[in-house]
């Protein structure tokens, strides 16, 4: 079974299992993120894009579920907000290069170890990074599918994804009963996208390359 069908089985069989309410490490720590654009990573059926929405926040979320994105849509528009939600594969979505305030990823590990360096990437200076998900002593049976067990993290695996970062949080320990890891993360400060004002781009996908965007790129290939 593919992804996309795995999770909108799923989410077609499971409608809002865990309720419309934020995730409360969302809430808890909503004071900390930057304010801004948003990057909702595995959205779900959108309980978390909405609640930053109604916080002010621009939202884009992304989910692998069609079902899901379908739901988050339509809770949006009962919460009378709005947000930006497209399904796509997660592990080949493209962010673009310093486009987000703040990125969440909850509930979600990503397959491939190259996708937090994409995320850095994508994070302007100073942006934060949000996750909360589940360990691996939660795969207490076999999985559906093979793929399926690279759900869950190992202890410290998160940490290592995360080099480069500072880390303002951190915490593996069991909340509400299910073995869980959660982080808040800043991207540093760097002085050269500073100097030359490089904290507005947006998507290649949304936006034609601009004379800001290639300046950008040649600095951090530098590094």
């Amino acid at each position: 079974m593919q992804s996309k069908e795995y999770w909108d089985k799923y989410y077609q069989d499971s409608p809002f299992l865990t309720g419309k309410a934020p995730l409360k490490f969302l809430v808890d720590m909503f004071p900390r993120l930057q304010k801004g654009k948003v990057l909702d990573i595995g959205m779900g059926e959108g309980a978390n894009a909405v609640y930053l929405a109604q916080k002010g926040m621009t939202v884009k979320g992304v989910d692998v579920s069609t079902v899901a994105v379908e739901r988050a849509n339509q809770l949006a528009r009962d919460t009378g907000v709005s947000i930006e939600a497209k399904a796509t594969d997660l592990d080949l979505f493209l962010m673009g290069l310093m486009e987000y305030d703040s990125i969440i990823m909850t509930f979600f590990k990503p397959s491939v170890s190259r996708y937090y360096s994409e995320i850095i990437r994508a994070l302007k200076q100073g942006g934060m990074l949000l996750v909360h998900s589940y360990m691996i002593e939660e795969m207490k049976v076999p999985m559906a599918a093979e793929d399926y067990r690279n759900f869950y993290f190992h202890t410290n695996e998160l940490l290592r994804g995360l080099q480069g970062l500072q880390i303002f949080y951190y915490n593996e320990s069991e909340i509400d009963g299910k073995s869980c890891v959660q982080c808040l993360a800043r991207k540093p400060l760097d002085k050269d996208a500073a100097k030359y004002n490089l904290f507005n781009m947006q998507s290649a996908q949304e936006k034609p390359k601009s004379t800001q965007r290639d300046l950008a790129e040649t600095l951090f290939k530098k590094k």
